[in-house]
C-alpha cells in the first residue's frame, strides 16, 4: 500500500498551517502560550530547524532549545540529558541575533514524525542534519 499522496496532501496542509502560524518570541510568555506538536525555530526570521514532540511535552521541549533547560556536559564536554539546539541557539544569542519560533498541531498526533520528516525534506532547514 502507498499513501504517499495522502502524506503529501496532509504535508501541503501543515505547510500552509506553517505560514499562517504566528510567530512567538524566545520569552517564557511565549514558550507557555504554545500549541502544538511541531515547532519550528528560527534565526532572525530565517527558519534553522524543525522538531516535534507530543503536545504533551512541548512547552518542555522549547524550554530545552530556547532557554538550555537540561542542558549539560559530562566531565568530558559531552552533552547528556536530552538532546538540543541549544548550544546552537545560545551562539546566535551571543552574536545579538533573534531567536523566534512557531508551532502547529498535527491530528492525530500519531502523523506528527512522519509530518515532520517530510516538512524537514521540504523546507531543508539548516539544523537539521538527519538525512544529510
Amino acid at each position: 500500500m502507498n499513501f504517499q499522496k495522502q502524506v503529501d496532501q496532509i504535508t501541503d496542509l501543515a505547510i500552509e498551517e506553517f505560514h499562517k502560524a504566528p510567530i512567538k518570541r524566545r520569552t517564557k510568555e511565549d514558550r507557555l502560550s504554545a500549541v502544538g506538536n511541531i515547532y519550528f525555530l528560527f534565526v532572525e526570521g530565517e527558519l534553522v530547524y524543525i522538531g516535534q514532540r507530543q503536545a504533551v511535552g512541548m512547552k518542555t521541549r522549547l524550554n530545552n532549545h530556547l532557554f538550555g533547560s537540561s542542558y549539560q556536559v559530562d566531565e568530558n564536554n559531552v552533552q547528556n540529558g536530552t538532546v538540543s539546539k541549544w548550544h546552537l541557539v545560545q551562539a546566535a544569542l551571543n552574536k545579538g541575533q533573534e531567536i523566534t519560533f512557531k508551532t502547529i498541531l498535527i491530528q492525530p498526533d500519531s502523523l506528527r514524525t512522519t509530518i515532520e520528516l517530510e516538512l524537514i525534506s521540504r523546507l531543508c532547514p539548516e539544523w537539521n542534519i538527519q538525512g544529510k
